[in-house]
């Protein structure tokens, strides 16, 4: 892993190819934990806000009912926190829906290996399982499916694993089921040559604080920007048996020896991004037709939650796959694809037009959920995230005519790894 002392120097964002490099998301002398906090906050509730206004009906987040049962003082702050973002929304609403309509708390489906958390495909009418551990499938995605589960194909099977999985329904032309598609980790493209060309990526100033945790005990060299556990490089270990002397390359040489394809070599003039399989599977499902399904098994025992994340909720919903349960965890540097990636062998010829495509909703939802979130949030602030909110405001005004800025700055705020929980409490009054 390519590292040095430090980042490279600030520059400007007039004529920047790949980054801005100032200390905070959308400011210099703003705090970046706290603008992360306003974006994060914000997205949730313009996204819930939407839902219910479009559907009329309630949106709930769940937690992982192993989690409630025996931490349960985390049911009991989970609970106040969904009872904010209800309480904000109804408000916001007011007469615009039925007010029995609102966001509500509960549990996630029980996790054991074989699972499924599944993406509705509403736009061709389909319904998501009854069971999350019997989904109908085909003859061939029975077999893929049991495969995965009893882990008897190559996959990642460490943090966070669960594996994306398509069943392929068609009778014409490719029939494949595909997978396993495990979370892979990417770097941000090196080259902002595809369409529409995006907003250029936040990489923390040399000067910025977040640097001080990234700074390798045993080495003094720093750890690349969105490693996840990149912030523990400041814990020194010993007798790991791996190699690893800190715990940020702990967490790295474990992931990879869980099976996590690292497709690209990250260096401190990049920026780690993960796409999970749930993501993978929803571009796969599109490439092939609309009577393939996507799913993500649940592969490992690590993490165990039965639900989808915010930000992968996000991408599936902008591009019609809604998740069939929410959580409000950590989306660690979360990133969709943005060229064509198929460990599998089964690559199609018009992938990249798909991911093209699908970006582009997503970008153009970000944006929606965003303003929506900002206008909620404005009223019900607390007040030491009101610097932030100003300033994350300001700076959509200013690149108002970008589509790509706000699911940017979405982006950028996930690479400040937290619970977006934990941001929502602190930042709804």
């Amino acid at each position: 892993m390519a590292s040095s002392d430090t980042p490279q120097e600030s520059i400007n964002l007039q004529g920047l190819d790949r980054f801005r490099r100032t200390k905070s998301i959308v400011s210099e002398l703003g705090d970046p934990e706290v603008e992360a906090d306003v974006i994060m906050t914000s997205v949730a509730l313009g996204f819930s806000a939407e839902y219910i206004k479009q559907t009329g009906n309630t949106i709930q987040f769940d937690i992982d009912p192993l989690d409630a049962s025996l931490h349960p003082g985390k049911k009991i702050a989970f609970e106040a926190v969904v009872k904010k973002i209800s309480h904000a929304i109804v408000k916001y609403l007011s007469a615009a829906v039925d007010q029995s309509s609102k966001v509500t708390a509960g549990l996630s489906p029980g996790y054991y290996p074989g699972a499924v958390i599944m993406g509705v495909y509403k736009l061709a009418g389909k319904q998501a399982p009854a069971f999350v551990s019997a989904p109908a499938l085909s003859k061939e995605g029975q077999q893929l499916w049991e495969r995965i589960r009893t882990l008897s194909t190559p996959q990642y099977t460490g943090r966070g694993a669960y594996t994306g999985f398509v069943d392929n329904k068609n009778v014409q032309g490719d029939t494949r089921p595909v997978g396993p598609l495990s979370t892979a980790r990417f770097c941000v493209p090196r080259k902002r040559g595809i369409d529409p060309k995006p907003h250029p990526r936040w990489l923390p100033a040399p000067s910025s604080h977040l640097w001080n945790k990234r700074k390798r005990a045993d080495s003094n060299t720093l750890v690349p920007w969105g490693l996840i556990g990149g912030e523990e490089a400041g814990k020194l270990l010993r007798e790991t048996g791996c190699g690893a002397l800190n715990g940020a390359d702990f967490v790295t040489i474990s992931m990879r020896n869980a099976g996590m394809h690292f497709v690209d070599d990250i260096g401190t003039e990049d920026i780690a991004i993960y796409t999970h399989g749930m993501i993978q599977a929803i571009y796969k499902s599109y490439s092939l037709g609309p009577n393939c399904e996507p799913y993500e098994i649940a592969v490992g025992d690590v993490t165990k939650k039965m639900s989808s994340c915010l930000a992968c909720t996000l991408f599936m919903t902008a591009t019609g796959y809604p998740p069939n349960s929410i959580h409000l965890g950590r989306c660690e540097s979360w990133g969709p694809l943005y060229s064509p990636y198929d460990p599998t062998g089964n690559a199609d010829p018009h992938e990249a037009q798909v991911i093209r495509d699908l970006n582009n909703t997503w970008y153009e939802k970000c944006s929606v959920w965003l303003d929506i979130g900002l206008d909620i949030l404005g009223g019900n602030i607390t007040e030491n995230h009101l610097d932030g909110f100003e300033a994350v405001r300001k700076y959509l005004l200013a690149y108002k005519h970008d589509p790509t800025v706000s699911a940017t700055l979405i982006l950028d705020s996930m690479t400040i790894h937290a619970s977006e929980s934990e941001r929502i409490e602190r930042t709804i009054k």
